[in-house]
């Protein structure tokens, strides 16, 4: 008996996995550009560096990363503005750009044993849709300046770190890692059981981030400028903050008030006390000159 004929219009079997995007486990490779976010990467995770791009203008500004380039043999190209500009698809690369795989991702569960592990007071900050790549540089900048080292959110809702975020937060996005939560709510609830605070945010409403005393351990949730809060969020908190002003205008910038309300955790928890270097700081190598 002859086996049955295959239809012209079937679809083809396939026995290998299709090309497809890189698996959860491997690292995209990114253009990092701008003097600060460079010099940040080089000082934090030099062996994700693969290789180093340099204006010809300004080879005395990185003479030390290209010293450093020649001895550890990564490959480094001296090209003119144009070409940068080309390869980096902006004008403000500050010279610079290095080609480096993204910092690696930390799983909720790590997250969690991080912060179990540390009992000094810790603050966490909770983006509910801010999206916006120079908004979220800024806000990174923030935090490593106060010592806030993880920002969360929902997964598909946090945006990547892009290469213009890392240029805002010049070289700081090295220092807080982004986690996005697959089940952001769960998530939440389980640590509001280890102990922390769900505080949320508002323009209007809620008590003045003056007059409130900051528990020790605090997750500061901040909302979209246009929206604020989503709903499930809001009832997740146990505290409502606002900046109190003189409602000349409607509202600040969310990360102009992410830097008013993590000064104020900042000042009623770590300001009086000695000051050391966070887990996980590299010391820094000496800075290339900046412009």
């Amino acid at each position: 008996m002859k086996p049955p004929r295959k239809s012209p219009h079937a679809a083809p079997r396939t026995l290998s996995k299709p090309a497809s995007a890189p698996a959860p486990t491997e690292r995209a490779e990114v253009k990092y550009h701008g003097a600060g976010a460079c010099l940040g990467l080089w000082n934090q995770r030099p062996k994700d560096i693969l290789r180093v791009y340099v204006e010809r203008a300004r080879l005395a500004d990185f003479s030390s990363l290209l010293k450093w380039c020649s001895m550890e043999h990564t490959p480094y190209h001296v090209v003119d503005k144009d070409d940068l500009e080309k390869l980096t698809e902006t004008v403000h690369h500050g010279g610079i750009c290095i080609l480096a795989l993204e910092s690696r991702s930390l799983t909720f569960s790590q997250l969690r044993v991080a912060l179990r592990d540390n009992q000094n007071p810790q603050l966490v900050i909770y983006l509910d849709g801010v999206e916006n790549p120079h908004n979220l540089g800024a806000m990174l900048r923030t935090c490593a300046h106060f010592g806030v080292q993880y920002v969360l959110g929902a997964q598909g809702s946090l945006p990547r770190l892009s290469p213009s975020a890392c240029r805002i937060a010049e070289g700081c996005a090295e220092y807080v890692r982004l986690i996005a939560l697959e089940q952001p709510l769960l998530d939440l609830r389980e640590l509001a059981n280890d102990g922390f605070q769900i505080v949320g945010t508002s323009v209007s409403q809620g008590t003045s981030v003056y007059a409130f005393d900051y528990p020790q351990r605090t997750i500061l949730v901040f909302g979209a400028e246009t929206v604020g809060m989503s709903r499930e969020l809001r009832e997740l908190t146990q505290q409502v903050l606002r900046v109190p002003g003189s409602a000349a205008v409607e509202s600040l910038n969310v990360s102009v008030a992410c830097g008013i309300f993590t000064s104020e955790f900042y000042r009623r928890h770590v300001a009086t006390k000695k000051p050391v270097t966070p887990p996980g700081h590299a010391a820094a190598r000496p800075h290339a000159k900046r412009k």
